[in-house]
């Protein structure tokens, strides 16, 4: 990736949206990590108004906060792209009912019908309001990925019947038109889509969609090894002079994960090196890359790891964009830098010594850790041969248990519930400094809560039939 090539930071807000006080920590450290600007996927975290005012989430940013977002964002130096879904991944807008009659299928809030009229209108105010917020922007990205229904609904099919034409042509119909209100509109702003749609599209149907002249394509690609289509590159050069690329730094290896796994995003820049390295003559420009990093999977999806716990990653990440490789000084430095007392752990699991550390959000970043050892203890208990053999409902209920293998079970759940109940104060205060209480209510309701109320299950029956035992038997 050459020095001049831009290197965006996504920002997933539809999950764990952070203060502002805390952006204000934090962009300072994209910046001298080797950030040049923010992607900003904001979701229902944008301040929409009048007809759109129900998307906005009751934590929305307000307008005066977006403004100091942008205003952070300036002052260090990183410009800041808008991205806007509009076709798919639209639960956020379709799960309401003032819109539901804008799905491709009445069932599934994901996808947008492009065949309905006020689908366009919807679309376009909420480019307008967004633009309205981001007068400095070069370009919009108006995501279009993962647009799972598609050429389903009766208006749909009666169109491609009548036109001849094939689920493809739908799709591009509808990116042209929104590409073209932004063109027409915003003189000198380029649209920007997921690349995932056109990934399977021949070349002739490429060209005809008009697409070339209107939207610049970012590849998406979160494995290690590189398992995209062949010849991708090929066709999109042939229509696309200028593209980009995205990697991941976090929310791409489970929809669920509590850690981030350090090394595989290590290996994924590393892959783009190479491959940008080779397809990069095939255009006119590879404009840059977006390290993203995924909050959710989609709008009803739970949290999967939290900013704060992913600095270290997103650090090592635009350090090896920036210098081409990853090195033992780069893995020093960004340790030396987030005050790690010893070498960062690029691999989060079965971490058992105490991990110390100074960065905004370090506190979240130890308590994760420390989390993620617990839960693996308390799943091999709940688990385990024991439980189920000596303490299952049947045994409960019919007050038919053994004392000498409750008592070693009962005292494992006291243990745990001692060292989880200590992380859950700890992670509840670091939590509540950085989001709001919707955010600190999920992650904890999802990652702590359920595990904790499994062991006092354990550690109160368990304590019951011991004492009936010892009743009986006195």
């Amino acid at each position: 990736m050459d020095e001049s090539s831009h290197r965006l930071v996504h920002l997933d807000l539809k999950g764990a949206p952070p203060k502002i006080s805390y952006m204000q920590k934090i962009f300072p450290l994209f910046k001298a990590w080797g950030a040049t600007g923010l992607l900003i996927e904001y979701e229902d975290m944008f301040p929409y108004h009048g007809k759109l005012g129900v998307l906005a989430s009751t934590t929305a940013y307000s307008p005066g906060e977006i403004k100091e977002i942008l205003q952070l964002a300036k002052q260090n130096n990183l410009f800041v792209i808008p991205l806007i879904q509009t076709f798919g991944h639209l639960e956020f807008v379709l799960k309401h009912r003032e819109f539901a009659g804008l799905r491709e299928l009445l069932d599934y809030p994901m996808s947008l019908c492009p065949s309905k009229y006020d689908s366009l209108i919807v679309v376009q105010t909420m480019i307008d309001q967004v633009m309205a917020a981001h007068p400095d922007t070069k370009w919009l990205h108006i995501g279009c990925d993962e647009v799972y229904h598609m050429g389903l609904c009766e208006d749909c099919k009666r169109i491609m019947a009548d036109e001849k034409l094939v689920v493809e042509q739908i799709f591009f119909s509808h990116v042209n038109s929104v590409a073209s209100y932004v063109r027409q509109k915003y003189p000198g702003i380029t649209p920007i889509i997921w690349d995932d749609m056109l990934r399977l599209s021949e070349l002739p149907l490429l060209k005809e969609s008009g697409l070339g002249e209107l939207v610049e394509p970012m590849v998406w690609h979160y494995l290690t090894d590189f398992m995209l289509p062949p010849g991708l590159f090929d066709r999109l050069s042939k229509v696309f002079p200028n593209m980009w690329v995205a990697s991941a730094f976090k929310g791409a290896t489970g929809s669920s994960m509590i850690v981030t796994n350090i090394i595989y995003h290590i290996d994924n820049q590393l892959a783009w090196l190479k491959a940008v390295e080779y397809e990069k003559p095939k255009f006119k420009n590879i404009r840059g890359i977006a390290v993203t990093g995924w909050q959710r999977y989609d709008h009803y999806a739970i949290l999967c790891e939290l900013l704060p716990h992913s600095l270290p990653s997103l650090a090592i990440c635009l350090q090896i964009i920036k210098k081409g490789s990853f090195t033992k000084d780069i893995h020093s430095e960004i340790s030396n830098q987030l005050k790690f007392t010893s070498l960062l752990p690029l691999v989060p699991y079965n971490i058992t010594e105490e991990i110390s550390c100074e960065f905004p959000g370090s506190d979240v970043y130890i308590g994760s850790v420390k989390l993620v050892r617990l839960s693996a203890e308390a799943d091999a208990l709940l688990n385990s041969t024991g439980v189920f053999t000596w303490m299952n409902d049947y045994c409960i209920e019919k007050n038919f248990t053994n004392p000498n293998h409750l008592q070693p079970m009962v005292n494992e759940a006291i243990r745990l519930l001692g060292h989880i109940q200590q992380v859950k104060i700890n992670l509840n205060q670091a939590l509540t400094e950085i989001f709001y209480p919707n955010t600190v209510d999920e992650w904890l309701g999802v990652h702590v809560l359920p595990r904790f109320q499994k062991l006092t299950k354990i550690m109160e029956s368990g304590q019951q039939q011991l004492e009936n035992f010892r009743t009986k038997n006195s």
